[in-house]
């Protein structure tokens, strides 16, 4: 539905409530009945210049609060919420706050509202002090309330507090996308506390993320990278594989760390398995890539049918690239010259596209985000794969 559709249901249903209210009083003449305020009018000839700004102010003015109008009222308030005039939103729903009728049930619900209004506007402080005030009396709207106020100390970089809210609302309102993002925000702790040096901290952090969230990438990684700071390798290595069970999207992004980590214990054997393993199973330009470099050591010959036939099977640009490196280092004269422009050539390409998209609304970007800077999903954000990715 368009904008001006919107504003014209809004406008009819802004109708009726007036006659409703008028039919409220059953004392009233049947030719008063028939008397529309002149605000109504007004605000139909904005709307129908296009004017819709205008129009909702008029038909706000010819409304009267009251309990058939209370519904139509809190549509009108979120709206111009939504549209960014956060004022206009605080004001209706803080004249429904003063309407001496009211029910407990209603007020609650304003006050949501009002919450999520200074949320918008930047008054935290204000918005906190409300929805802790709710929440204290256990209502109905436990979920929504809770789930506010996760949003604003998330906002704030709370981790703390956002963690205390969180575990309550996870215990009361079993989700998995809340235990998600409950994880990422123990993961964020821990990430303050490795920067203080603080890695018995860090570690708890880490392991309280893994007990939310077996399937957390963020922190098996983050205590692999700890382990690796002390120099334990193998323990690191057991967190880096478990990737490939937690999201197996990730492993690109660990591939070189579990490769370092071999390395420093002089075991490739387990590192080869590892990558044969998963290239049956999730094959991806990197796995490719690093089995490659591995077999070249021994026979280019081999290393180079082995990457042209995964190119037939899974074809990528970045495998691509690999074998056009492989044969420029084998050519001579032109033949390498002209191979070194195509490799020059295809590796413009590729530092111009994106590495990372958001599966949640398709942001892109080079670097990886444990947070999307767009939709603001937690863990969504993951290698591109395809012909142009892994």
């Amino acid at each position: 539905m368009t904008e001006l559709g919107l504003f014209a249901v809004l406008f009819v249903a802004l109708f009726i409530g007036w006659l409703l209210g008028r039919r409220r009083n059953h004392d009233v003449a049947p030719k008063e009945l028939k008397k529309v305020p002149n605000d109504y009018f007004r605000g139909l000839n904005h709307l129908l210049n296009g004017q819709q700004s205008e129009a909702i102010d008029a038909f706000v003015d010819s409304l009267e609060v009251n309990s058939d109008t209370f519904d139509i009222h809190l549509t009108l308030g979120n709206l111009f919420r939504k549209k960014g005039e956060i004022q206009k939103a605080i004001n209706i729903h803080q004249s429904l706050l003063a309407r001496p009728d009211i029910s407990p049930r209603d007020t609650r619900l304003v006050q949501l509202e009002l919450a999520s209004d200074f949320m918008s506007a930047g008054l935290l402080d204000r918005a906190e002090r409300l929805l802790l005030n709710i929440a204290s009396r256990k209502t109905e709207f436990q979920k929504e309330i809770f789930t506010l106020l996760v949003d604003l100390y998330e906002f704030e970089q709370s981790w703390g507090k956002a963690i205390s809210i969180a575990h309550q609302l996870q215990l009361d309102f079993p989700n998995r996308r809340q235990a998600q993002r409950l994880a990422h925000f123990y993961c964020e702790l821990a990430e303050e506390e490795a920067k203080k040096d603080q890695l018995t901290q860090a570690f708890q952090q880490y392991k309280a993320a893994i007990d939310v969230d077996v399937d957390c990438v963020r922190a098996s990684i983050g205590l692999a990278d700890l382990y690796i700071l002390q120099k334990r390798f193998r323990d690191a290595i057991k967190e880096l594989k478990s990737v490939a069970d937690q999201d197996h999207e990730f492993l690109p992004i660990v591939i070189p760390k579990l490769r370092d980590c071999y390395q420093k214990v002089w075991s490739s054997g387990g590192y080869i398995k590892f990558l044969q393993e998963q290239l049956k199973v999730h094959p991806s330009a990197t796995l490719i890539r690093a089995l490659t470099e591995h077999y070249a050591h021994d026979d280019k010959e081999f290393a180079e049918q082995f990457i042209i036939t995964q190119l037939r099977a899974h074809p990528t640009i970045k495998g691509f690239q690999e074998l056009i490196d492989m044969q420029r280092a084998d050519s001579h004269g032109h033949d390498q010259e002209n191979l070194s422009v195509l490799y020059g050539l295809i590796e413009q390409l590729t530092s111009s596209k994106p590495k990372q998209r958001c599966r949640q609304c398709g942001f892109s970007g080079h670097q990886l985000h444990w947070q999307c800077p767009s939709c603001k999903s937690w863990g969504t954000v993951k290698p591109i794969h395809g012909l142009e990715g892994e």
